[in-house]
């Protein structure tokens, strides 16, 4: 019997959508939760302008979740259950099906209304997708659609080469510190504080709010060690999660996702360059010594298989930025593992509260995603990367916008963080704008002044989660 048939396609389409016989979502796919891309999503599929939304991000961090509960704020809304269709291309009939004919098959046997809502999981196995969702969107102007996926490379080439005025794309990103604690319950009131302004606050004041968060210091170090995956939060099991995320990463991401979309030599080779860029994380990234680890592996390869990982999003490239007005000679990349729960699960012995390094490594990756994160919730056009001059002068995050720099962090887990003269936080500091330095102790904060500039210190725990809050309070209120 041939796999491919009306029956068959129906059956699994009725699985894949239950809320067609019972009008709802099983609570178990809807969780209570919501994190910051329900709301971003939620209202581009609301707005006037009519758009196809892409969520885009790394298996696990929440995306199909978020189509649930869309799904389910619909339903409760009045939609007719069947003008909502949902499948994924992680079905091997799904993506041997393909959308065009999902949809022939839906219209003709479950709803031909004008007016229906589409959800499309992992559409990045579906090659033309961006064709038949082009076709789908112009021939239904009453269709709305959301769809997932892994590879953000794959997504946003597809969508540019198609037309960019038919798409929102939004990334979603692991758990924010802040969304790891709400998930935990732990909630503070920081509703009206900006933790880039701290430093125009009273003593006192800063006093209270540093102090008022210091028993979040436990679950930062927790978090840095698990990640911000939010099926893994609540678990207790410390080895079996970190397990399970090995095997999704290494299983799925690199063995299976990334070799159905690209043409990979040696998925051997991906994977040593990746367990390599996990050692190695928070680190400025040698091409040359890598093509030597491996045994001859060329340049170009090497490249290659790093843009793949980042496009899967278990990397960021953080690139150097020319903050002087200068040209920079040999600019070289910084990499970082997307999630410092990624590392904690692949690199033995990243033992955070043993050792000092590991601490430091897993802070300086948390702190790149948390600013990464936050400015480019805000604007795609800001850059963040870090600076490196030839005296050595280093700056672990930067940003800056249209070439101007608008805010410096360092990231410095140790007992003792001084600051020296010629660190490049202090060099190339703002005269208006504090440098940012993350410290370890909760009585570690306060602004010094530094010759032409000034820096802002800051216990980790505080300023992760007021920078999450931050981006949660700006994403909801979009």
């Amino acid at each position: 019997m041939a796999i491919i048939n009306e029956g068959n396609i129906l059956s699994i389409l009725s699985t894949m959508n239950p809320w067609w016989q019972t009008g709802t979502v099983p609570n178990a796919q809807v969780k209570e939760f919501r994190r910051n891309g329900y709301y971003t999503c939620q209202k581009a599929l609301e707005s006037d302008l009519r758009r196809i939304v892409v969520m885009s991000g790394a298996r696990r961090t929440g995306k199909t979740t978020i189509m649930y509960q869309i799904i389910s704020e619909l339903l409760m809304q009045g939609v007719k259950p069947q003008n909502i269709l949902f499948f994924t291309f992680d079905h091997p009939v799904i993506r041997m099906t393909g959308i065009d004919s999902l949809l022939s098959i839906y219209h003709n046997n479950i709803s031909n209304d004008e007016e229906f809502w589409l959800f499309i999981d992992e559409v990045q196995f579906d090659k033309n997708w961006t064709h038949y969702l082009k076709m789908a969107y112009d021939m239904n102007p009453m269709m709305r659609a959301v769809v997932t996926g892994s590879a953000s490379a794959v997504v946003e080439d597809n969508i540019r080469e198609s037309g960019a005025g038919r798409w929102t794309v939004i990334k979603i990103p692991t758990l924010s510190f802040y969304e790891y604690c709400a998930i935990k319950g732990i909630i503070k009131n920081t509703e009206n504080i900006d933790v880039f302004k701290l430093h125009t606050l009273s003593k006192q004041e800063q006093t209270r709010i540093i102090l008022g968060l210091k028993d979040l210091q436990v679950h930062l170090m927790r978090y840095l060690q698990m990640g911000g995956f939010p099926e893994l939060v609540k678990t207790d099991d410390i080895v079996y999660a970190q397990k399970l995320l090995r095997e999704d990463v290494m299983e799925r991401a690199i063995k299976h996702d990334l070799p159905a979309i690209y043409e990979i030599r040696s998925i051997d080779e991906l994977e040593k360059v990746f367990v390599y860029l996990c050692y190695n994380s928070s680190s400025i990234i040698n091409i040359e010594a890598m093509c030597k680890e491996f045994d001859g592996a060329s340049k170009p390869t090497i490249e290659k298989y790093i843009r793949y990982l980042a496009d899967a999003n278990l990397i960021n490239i953080s690139k150097q930025l020319n903050i002087a007005g200068k040209k920079v000679l040999k600019s070289k990349n910084k990499i970082y593992v997307a999630d410092s729960g990624i590392r904690g699960a692949v690199v033995l012995g990243a033992d955070i509260y043993t050792k000092e390094d590991e601490l430091g490594y897993a802070l300086e990756t948390a702190v790149y995603k948390h600013v990464y994160d936050y400015y480019y919730a805000q604007n795609s056009l800001y850059e963040v990367g870090y600076v490196r001059d030839s005296n050595g002068a280093e700056i672990d995050v930067a940003v800056q916008y249209a070439g101007r720099p608008i805010q410096f962090i360092e990231a410095k887990m140790r007992n003792n963080s001084t600051m020296k003269n010629d660190n490049g936080i202090v060099v190339y500091g703002m005269e208006d704008t504090p440098g940012y330095v993350i410290t370890k102790n909760e009585a570690d904060f306060g602004l010094t002044e530094r010759g032409k500039t000034s820096l802002y210190r800051i216990p980790a725990y505080a300023f992760l989660y007021l920078i999450g809050f931050l981006r949660s309070k700006g994403e909801c209120s979009k």
